[in-house]
């Protein structure tokens, strides 16, 4: 399926996780490697909400990058994101990364933020007045794992990205936040995102 420029969508993984949007959505193929236990409702609302915003019939069996990312070669360029109760699906041109967080106290964050970032952006959120801090510990954190996603990485390389505090991406990638309700999605890819950029599907 071609596709031109971003899409993204936004899901809570109750109203995508049952038995009869799996089945309409996903292909036996698919359907077979879904997990069980906890983890078996967010790893199906992510792929069905993928294959609601791609619209092209059931998803197929994907296949697994190096750390564990998954695509298919037939499909435009996706990633995917949990966080709590909801999902969200990012398709674009070229490798994409994002990562959807709710936004929430966290403790030790400015420990946690000193150890993950680098010392130029753990400097500037900890000169912040501290009502601020929370909400751009959340945009840094959401960043580095877009950037990490797009790139193919994991979590664990977080603190080798080096950032810049002005643009939180590479010199030739793009980052975009985009906020529903209380969660906070960072989106990178290898074009610009448009400044008006937001969630062209939601399902709550």
């Amino acid at each position: 399926m071609a596709v031109t420029g971003y899409h993204l969508a936004f899901g809570d993984v109750a109203r995508l996780s049952d038995d009869a949007c799996a089945t309409r959505w996903l292909s036996p193929e698919l359907l077979q490697d879904a997990p069980v236990g906890v983890r078996r409702a967010d790893w199906l609302a992510a792929r069905i909400l993928l294959a609601k915003l791609l619209n092209d019939g059931p998803l197929p069996k994907l296949e697994r990058a190096t750390h564990g990312k998954p695509f298919h070669p037939s499909l435009p360029a996706f990633n995917i994101s949990n966080s709590a109760a909801s999902v969200a699906v990012l398709v674009g041109e070229g490798d994409v990364g994002c990562d959807i967080e709710q936004i929430r106290s966290r403790a030790r964050f400015m420990s946690i933020a000193r150890h993950s970032f680098g010392a130029p952006l753990s400097n500037w959120l900890e000169s912040l007045p501290g009502d601020e801090q929370m909400l751009e510990f959340w945009r840094m954190w959401t960043a580095h794992e877009a950037v990490l996603k797009q790139q193919g990485g994991t979590v664990w390389q977080m603190n080798q990205l080096d950032l810049p505090l002005h643009t939180l991406c590479p010199p030739d990638r793009y980052l975009h936040h985009a906020c529903i309700e209380n969660r906070l999605i960072a989106c990178c890819g290898e074009q610009p995102f448009p400044d008006s950029f937001a969630a062209e599907m939601i399902i709550v």
